[in-house]
């Protein structure tokens, strides 16, 4: 389990560095499971994070994006985001009023941690993150600061 917050919210250190990809989609969460890649594309693991987050607990939106999906998925209920950089994010347990193609906004409520789910029993949603490509990515990484660093380069003589 690690204690993760949100690293926009804050301007210290600005200065050297540059804000993180995304945003955790829960206020002042914990991740409860943590990525685990499968070792085959077809091979059991863990294609997200798990968040804290009982039953109504507000959905943030990592990043800007539309709603790509928001139904039901094998007796599930899944909200997905396309961002535009490419990336999907879906949540579960996740319910939202708002319909496929509408936009959300970066650090704005979406929806709720609500619906069904046999994921974590009303006590987590699920946050999963995948690339054009179809592959997953861990969510744990895309909310780190990003720090840009220049290197010296040395000219021949």
């Amino acid at each position: 389990m690690s204690d993760i917050r949100n690293s926009n919210t804050s301007n210290s250190g600005a200065a050297r560095q540059c804000r993180a990809r995304m945003v955790l989609p829960v206020a002042d969460a914990h991740i409860s499971k943590a990525f685990d890649r499968p070792s085959m594309r077809w091979a059991t693991g863990h294609r997200g994070v798990d968040i804290t987050a009982g039953t109504g607990t507000a959905l943030i939106a990592p990043d800007d994006g539309v709603i790509s999906f928001n139904g039901t998925v094998a007796g599930k209920d899944v909200i997905s985001i396309k961002h535009a950089d490419g990336l999907t994010s879906t949540f579960e347990p996740a319910h939202s009023d708002l319909e496929t193609g509408a936009p959300v906004f970066r650090g704005k409520p979406f929806g709720v941690a609500d619906g069904l789910s046999d994921h974590c029993l009303d006590l987590c949603v699920h946050w999963g993150v995948m690339d054009a490509s179809d592959d997953y990515l861990d969510p744990s990484t895309l909310i780190l600061p990003r720090t840009i660093a220049l290197k010296p380069v040395q000219v021949g003589d």
